[in-house]
């Protein structure tokens, strides 16, 4: 990976040589993990100013929603803010009043179930990044993979009272035979390779181009990618063996970049979380329906 191509976030983690052990990434990951709530990138600088943080919340909502004030002196801690430079907050151990809840401190009491309504909210959006999902039967060992696609494919979408035709460029396919949870773990994965520039960009500006990695180094990325998205989910998955095993046995981990990592995650949970646009890049055309009944569906 060439320093100009090198996010100035992963060139301060190189410089400093923090977040390369993998006790280090370890730590990072648990607690990125914790605060499912929380963007991944905010919840990295929270790492990086308290890493023993519990829960954090502004001035304005402990007082709102735990009628709990800050203490005299408190530490506010830094976080990006959407469409704004920053926002402060504080943590649980820097205000006092009413109890705080218990389950906020462990989120995931119910663990390793997926949802239809998500799971089919995932599928719902994939068109909108331009990928076409197919089932097909493979063998056990086989979960799926993700593949350009270099027919001239296009696909619509409804969204409200448009339907848009997309140009579509990559293909998943993902094994028929696999229950709900392995298949949304599957295309996590995939959609993790895809995100963190594995596949190329086919020059858009959304996709980084990063082919000059190592299969290793690819996997490791993918498989953190699929780590965080699910257990901040609550979701157990197959990349926490895979972590877990490498971590166990390697000092170090693989040249990966943290910073493509966390916007990869970002980027997932909003495809999980919400009704996305299509990619404008990927629009072809695009029509006003006339009836009153259609829903925002996908097909």
């Amino acid at each position: 990976m060439e320093n100009k191509s090198i996010p100035e976030l992963d060139k301060l983690f190189y410089d400093i040589g923090t977040y390369r052990e993998s006790n280090d990434i370890k730590r990072l990951y648990e607690f990125v993990k914790k605060f499912p709530s929380i963007a991944p990138y905010n919840a990295m600088l929270l790492h990086i100013q308290q890493p023993g943080s519990l829960f954090v919340a502004s001035a304005v909502e402990w007082q709102k929603r735990f009628n709990r004030t800050i203490n005299p002196g408190a530490r506010p801690l830094v976080i990006l803010r959407p469409f704004g430079p920053v926002s402060f907050v504080f943590e649980l151990g820097d205000t006092t009043g009413d109890s705080f809840p218990e389950k906020l401190l462990n989120p995931f009491k119910v663990e390793g179930k997926v949802h239809e309504t998500i799971f089919n909210n995932l599928l719902n959006n994939l068109k909108c990044d331009g990928i076409l999902y197919c089932e097909s039967e493979h063998g056990t060992s086989s979960a799926g993979f993700i593949e350009k696609n270099y027919s001239n494919t296009k696909k619509k979408i409804v969204r409200g009272k448009k339907e848009i035709l997309v140009k579509i460029l990559f293909n998943m396919i993902i094994n028929r035979k696999h229950p709900v949870e392995t298949k949304f773990a599957t295309i996590i994965h995939e959609l993790a390779h895809l995100y963190c520039g594995h596949l190329g960009s086919n020059d858009l500006k959304w996709l980084p181009n990063r082919r000059n990695l190592t299969i290793n180094e690819e996997e490791f990325e993918a498989e953190s990618v699929c780590w965080l998205v699910c257990e901040r989910m609550g979701i157990k998955n197959p990349s926490a063996e895979y972590l877990e095993n490498y971590l166990n046995e390697n000092r170090y981990i693989p040249n990966i970049s943290i910073d493509t990592v966390l916007k990869a995650v970002a980027n997932i949970e909003s495809m999980i979380n919400g009704c996305k646009e299509p990619r404008k890049e990927l629009v072809l055309k695009t029509k006003v329906i006339k009836s009153t009944h259609i829903q925002q569906t996908l097909f």
